[in-house]
């Protein structure tokens, strides 16, 4: 059973990966050139347009902004409320590199290291409360959860405040491994802003019902006049499209998971 998990784990991520926009659209453009060489000149030159066309407006401001800004609205900023306190603030995992020729908070990725130090400072505010930090190893030597516990603690957080779950792989396993931890008790989630939807969904779906507390915001908006340049095509807004194409396509899944065990 557990050789079956993993295969349909490993599976889902090479599948994941494969749907995101750029080796999605780099597979398109490539089948166009094969089209081409082939003689088949329309077809072929339409699949490059389309490929690169796609490409183009991902990696603008404008779009990326427009992709991520309805997934990081549907829940507000946490709002401090020291009249009603939390008990837990769960930090979710992300992708680390825990390479120990490196700092400390260098061996986390930006959704992690974001995550982590949003989820000290609610620890700071509620110093009652328990961290539940969580994330699996991935290949690496130590795990998301056990990286979190470090730098928590190399931030004050004293480690008799802190629980470790090293083994859940993906959401829908930490909301599993969570939600009994939780039970009866007021706590608080944090993760990414674009990740809270899915994330949210997945607790509810095991009955429980943290209030969230998003953080590492993409879609920031200027007041003031940005210069043209900020629209020309970059490698961070492509990744931001990336972020939030991913995000839908988890949603897609859950629902479809969830259409299909609601079937008599």
């Amino acid at each position: 059973m557990r050789v079956y998990m993993g295969t349909m784990f490993l599976a889902k991520k090479w599948l994941g990966s494969l749907l995101l926009p750029l080796p999605l659209l780099l597979i398109l453009g490539f089948f166009g050139l094969i089209m081409l060489a082939r003689q088949h000149r329309r077809s072929g030159s339409a699949l490059i347009l389309l490929s690169l066309t796609a490409l183009l407006l991902l990696s603008t401001r404008p779009v990326a902004n427009r992709l991520i800004a309805p997934l990081e609205s549907q829940f507000p900023p946490h709002v401090i409320d020291i009249d009603s306190p939390v008990q837990d603030i769960i930090v979710l995992g992300a992708a680390q590199v825990a390479d120990l020729s490196l700092p400390l908070l260098s061996q986390l990725g930006n959704a992690g290291l974001i995550r982590i130090t949003e989820g000290v400072r609610l620890a700071h505010v509620y110093p009652e409360a328990r961290m539940i930090v969580s994330g699996y190893a991935g290949g690496e030597g130590r795990s998301s959860a056990e990286l979190y516990g470090a730098v928590a603690q190399a931030l004050g957080i004293a480690s008799n405040r802190l629980l470790m779950l090293p083994e859940p792989k993906d959401t829908a396993e930490e909301a599993a491994a969570i939600t009994p931890l939780i039970a009866g008790r007021r706590a608080l989630l944090v993760t990414s802003a674009s990740h809270m939807p899915r994330a949210m969904t997945l607790f509810e779906s095991e009955g429980a019902q943290p209030r969230a507390a998003p953080v590492g915001h993409h879609a920031k908006e200027s007041n003031a006049a940005l210069p043209l340049y900020t629209y020309l095509p970059r490698g961070r807004y492509l990744e931001r499209s990336e972020i939030a194409w991913h995000e839908y396509l988890g949603l897609g899944w859950q629902a479809l998971r969830a259409a299909g065990s609601s079937r008599p």
